[in-house]
């Protein structure tokens, strides 16, 4: 990158970047939240994961995540997914006052600003090389999905290691454009695609961007509602880089701009 994009992107994601502070205290309340709910006796314990944990968050949008793992011998095993769901929210709403339910989690919102997503989780066996493997409600909580956070967190340490702390960066940026563009796709599957698009290297954070759209594009179960949103985006970074190679600055940071949103524009300004 030239000096000038590279020092935007930079500032960019500085600006996006939670702190260590701001990482702390947010993980603190979903610790403090983990032990209250751990008293329940439905509940067999709590698990804390998430952007937060493998620092993948950005500001704004990001929260913290807890799996609760319910009682194998409690009847809420035996629930179907919305039930299940519906339960959680009202266990949840004799501990905490802002409690709403958010596709399959239950979102609580602390009086300082900490958004905590409690997801419900049903223990349904352990492998050796992904470690628990729960089943949990599916977004529309019409059906169950497969959920191993271990995993998750494995590939996202393991990545970083590989391919440096540009790997992590590149999911910040994604997750950012994903926010302001309305959610075509999951956190969770920005993650995943950007772990197995790049195994071995990872080009420049431009190229990198446009490399990571067309993933989504070829591998993402993506509404076809929210498909020309995804469509324009990589035109949109494809132009940008083309811009920057062919030594329009200007033009490369104006693309990047609507691709990123005010907040990325008012840097230049």
């Amino acid at each position: 990158m030239t000096d000038q994009i590279t020092d935007q992107f930079d500032a960019f994601l500085q600006l996006i970047t939670p702190s260590d502070s701001e990482k702390s205290t947010a993980l603190e309340q979903g610790r403090h939240l983990s032990q209250r709910i751990e008293q329940r006796p439905e509940v067999r314990e709590c698990l804390i994961t998430g952007s937060m944990v493998r620092s993948t968050a950005i500001r704004r949008y990001s929260d913290v995540d807890i799996v609760a793992v319910i009682e194998p011998g409690d009847q809420l095993t035996q629930s179907e997914p919305a039930t299940l769901v519906s339960s959680v929210a009202n266990m949840l709403r004799e501990i905490e006052p802002d409690v709403q339910v958010s596709e399959n989690a239950v979102r609580v919102t602390r009086p300082d600003g900490v958004v905590i997503d409690v997801l419900a989780a049903i223990h349904s066996g352990t492998d050796s090389t992904v470690g628990h493997i729960y089943r949990i409600p599916a977004a529309n909580q019409d059906g169950w999905e497969t959920y191993a956070p271990q995993e998750q967190n494995r590939r996202i340490k393991e990545a970083t290691q590989s391919l440096g702390e540009d790997f992590k960066n590149l999911i910040r940026l994604c997750k950012w454009w994903n926010q302001v563009n309305n959610q075509p796709i999951s956190s969770y599957e920005i993650e995943l695609t950007a772990y197995k698009t790049f195994r071995d290297e990872i080009p420049e954070i431009p190229c990198a961007l446009v490399d990571l759209f067309d993933s989504i594009k070829r591998s993402t179960d993506i509404n076809p509602l929210k498909m020309p949103v995804l469509l324009e985006s990589e035109a949109l970074a494809k132009e940008a880089c083309a811009s920057q190679q062919a030594g329009d600055i200007k033009k490369a940071l104006d693309l990047w701009g609507r691709l990123f949103g005010d907040q990325f524009s008012a840097l230049t300004a």
